[in-house]
């Protein structure tokens, strides 16, 4: 007897199981020609090209579509079976769900892996995209990103198997409205410091000053910021109260204002008054520290006490200890010209005058009877 013939004795049951069985076995290979196909095609020549540019980021972007390219092979695989093998409709609707879902795995994966090829450093990210984000932002913009998508990816895998994810959603809405309402003030710090690390109102090592605290920023986290006082107290401010404050950051001054005012006595004559005005702005205008374009010398009020010069200046000097010992030095400067025009510095006073009165009691006294 020969195959053929052994073949048809065989009852129908059992030859629709040994061709499904040989069926099945050819979908196998099939697949497993697809994949070494395509690999040999496309993945091993860029390989090839990743080894010759010696960069790290090609084999960075090689690896993120390694694992979407097998998933989709084995969808077309399954796609391909589908059509050979004669299944039953349920089969064939299970299967088809089964391709959608990896297709889908393999989109969302390949999302998943590209953030970190996309953004490594925010310098890369620029170039990329135009993006910028400060780089202490970055890792939680990352996380976020990935977070999204595999949020994405499950609610679009839960609905191809046909269930309803809008109770899911809400159920998530809600429990996430409890956790937000009980974490608030850990979620408005972080806010509060995604805002300082954005905006940069101020680094570590910086003199800023604000309506609560005054000192050096020591160190930033995530929750809250330590700032030293000048009084060596240490301070630890929350990052939402800090965000919402007035900050002045003094150490990022490129210049200090001088404004004072000076007084002589009254017996300052106006032509010495006049030769006093051009003194002092001669002698500010020659110190180097000193913005010449800003000089302001200014015969200002007729005070109770004093003729008032009003003086204001920009020096050159950020640094606040600089910046005291140039003003010392314009205010001893300052002395010694009114010393040299023989003027005498005003100080709070109050003069007396006395008018002699006519002697009448004296005329009523001779006019008595």
């Amino acid at each position: 007897m020969d195959l053929l013939e052994q073949w048809q004795a065989l009852p129908q049951n059992t030859r629709d199981i040994i061709v499904r069985v040989a069926l099945g076995v050819l979908v196998l290979v099939l697949v497993w020609l697809l994949r070494r196909g395509l690999t040999w095609l496309i993945i091993a020549p860029l390989r090839r090209l990743a080894k010759r540019s010696g960069g790290k980021w090609d084999d960075v972007l090689l690896d993120t579509i390694m694992t979407p390219a097998r998933l989709l092979i084995i969808a077309l695989g399954l796609a391909i079976g589908v059509q050979i093998i004669q299944l039953d409709t349920d089969t064939v609707t299970f299967v088809d769900h089964v391709i959608r879902m990896l297709i889908i795995m393999a989109l969302f994966w390949a999302g998943y892996r590209l953030v970190d090829v996309l953004a490594p450093s925010s310098n890369r990210l620029f170039r990329i995209t135009g993006l910028t984000i400060q780089e202490r932002l970055l890792p939680f913009a990352r996380t976020a990103a990935k977070l999204i998508l595999l949020a994405i990816g499950l609610i679009i895998v839960i609905q191809e198997w046909g269930y309803d994810v809008s109770g899911l959603v809400a159920g998530l809405g809600l429990g996430g409205l409890a956790f937000s309402l009980a974490a608030q003030d850990t979620v408005s710090n972080l806010f509060g410091f995604t805002t300082i690390v954005g905006d940069t109102p101020f680094v570590v090592g910086e003199f800023i000053a604000t309506p609560d605290v005054t000192g050096i920023v020591e160190h930033v986290g995530v929750r809250s910021t330590r700032i030293r006082q000048l009084d060596q107290g240490y301070v630890i401010v929350p990052n939402s109260k800090l965000a919402n404050s007035v900050v002045t950051n003094w150490s990022r001054l490129r210049k200090r204002w001088i404004n004072f005012t000076v007084g002589v006595t009254y017996d300052t004559t106006a032509d010495q008054m006049e030769t006093l005005l051009e003194r002092l702005t001669e002698m500010l205008k020659a110190r180097e520290s000193v913005d010449p374009g800003s000089v302001q010398v200014l015969f200002d009020t007729f005070n109770s006490s004093s003729l008032d010069i009003l003086i204001r200046c920009y020096i050159y000097l950020p640094d606040w200890l600089a910046w005291m010992q140039e003003k010392q030095q314009i205010n001893l400067e300052i002395m010694r010209i009114v010393d040299d025009l023989g003027l005498s510095m005003a100080f709070p006073s109050r003069s007396v005058y006395i008018e002699a009165m006519p002697d009448r009691m004296s005329q009523i006294t001779e006019e008595k009877p």
